[in-house]
């Protein structure tokens, strides 16, 4: 059985070697000086005056697009609060039902409590002074 020539040696550790295609190939300015190649064409001022302002013009869409972007989000943010709007609103009907049945309720107890209190006002004003119990008597003098 033959061995192996890399028994004991990490595979790993081995030393990457260059390859010629990841050398980065110069650019078309390198190529002048050392004499191979043409030279870059120049441009008319016209040309170049003419893609700043569509560079400025379209730096100035990016920003509109970033705006409109925050819109469209708020604009989706305001819409699932929407979608949540008609639970909320059967909710607060649901609450003013019960509060509006408590209401009646309470209108209900409290003429009760006023026809107590002219009940009160007619025992008072019919009883005499034997008919209080004796602590509530004065004291003799």
């Amino acid at each position: 059985m033959a061995k192996r020539s890399t028994i004991g040696e990490n595979p790993l550790d081995a030393v990457n070697q260059e390859n010629p295609l990841d050398t980065l190939v110069p650019d078309r300015s390198a190529v002048t000086r050392t004499g191979r190649g043409q030279p870059p064409p120049e441009v008319d001022p016209q040309v170049q005056a003419r893609l700043a302002e569509l560079e400025a013009g379209l730096k100035t869409l990016v920003a509109e697009v970033a705006g409109l972007k925050t819109v469209a989000a708020e604009a989706a943010s305001l819409k699932a609060t929407m979608a949540g709007l008609p639970g909320e609103l059967a909710g607060v009907r649901r609450e003013v039902d019960q509060l509006k049945a408590e209401a009646a309720a309470a209108k209900a107890l409290q003429a009760e409590v006023i026809q107590f209190k002219a009940e009160l006002a007619q025992l008072r004003a019919s009883a005499g002074p034997g008919d209080l119990p004796f602590w509530m008597r004065g004291k003799k003098k």
